[in-house]
């Protein structure tokens, strides 16, 4: 009876509806069904879509900031900046887990990894409104950078805690995954995490400055972290304007973040 009714649930019998709510509120079933192989191919599907569509849905937001054009951009670069991470990252560990024993096919590691992301974009999504009523509150352009970046955090970490999670079940449960793989897991997620920062630090701007013309690129120096707390400096003092020397001398400005900053003109010839 019970194995009935996993089946009626599973996302190649019911759809979108069920994928949805067996990744949100019953993973380990979900989890279990990729382990047994079950609806691969509606899971990837279905996680591919979501991610997609939701991706596009903050990046609007967050975009929309400097106008629609900025919107679009953003919209169309903040897909691009979680499926080449995925993309760039995935190889290395899929073979990594291979070598330390795992027996999880390619397609099931995909799809495990494809849902923690999905699980991302979906917290990204739920921000939104948010994002939305503080643009439309009016609030300075520092802090929405700092509450983007924020965001952004706490929703990967919450992917990564769902890989990971996934992972421990398959570990428990169905001796296909050894314990000593999660240690590469969880060292794979910083990985994913810093090459994630990169890409979007290369992608810039998503926010966009509205004292500029609309560019889809733009080409900065500096460094993220120091970006991080200069921003920081800015939302609290912002009426003073500061610059950092770094040993490299490269000067280290706000807009270097993600996009311009309102004083992103200065020096920048």
């Amino acid at each position: 009876m019970d194995s009935e009714r996993s089946k009626q649930a599973s996302p190649g019998k019911n759809g979108f509806n069920s994928f949805l709510t067996a990744l949100l509120s019953e993973r380990e079933r979900y989890f279990g069904e990729v382990v047994n192989g079950e609806n691969l191919g509606a899971k990837f599907r279905y996680s591919l879509l979501t991610l997609l569509s939701l991706t596009i849905l903050y990046g609007l937001a967050a975009g929309f900031y400097a106008g629609v054009f900025q919107a679009i951009s953003a919209a169309i670069k903040l897909p691009v900046l979680f499926l080449v991470t995925f993309f760039i990252c995935f190889p290395a560990f899929y073979i990594v887990q291979v070598l330390v024993g795992s027996r999880l096919q390619l397609m099931q590691v995909i799809v495990l990894v494809l849902s923690a992301l999905t699980l991302t974009s979906i917290l990204l999504a739920a921000f939104v409104p948010i994002v939305i009523f503080f643009l439309l509150t009016g609030s300075n352009y520092y802090f929405l950078q700092l509450l983007h970046v924020v965001i952004v955090i706490v929703s990967g970490i919450f992917g990564m805690y769902a890989l990971h999670e996934a992972l421990s079940l398959v570990c428990e449960n169905y001796g296909v995954y050894p314990k000593k793989a999660m240690t590469i897991m969880r060292a794979w997620a910083v990985l994913f995490a810093f090459v994630g920062i990169q890409m979007a630090w290369n992608l810039r701007p998503f926010l966009g400055d509205r004292g500029e013309p609309f560019k889809i690129f733009r080409q900065y120096e500096g460094n993220y972290y120091t970006a991080i707390v200069y921003s920081v400096r800015q939302l609290i003092d912002k009426s003073e304007k500061t610059s950092e020397t770094p040993s490299d001398h490269t000067e280290v400005r706000f807009r270097d973040l993600w996009p311009d900053s309102p004083d992103s003109n200065t020096g920048d010839q």
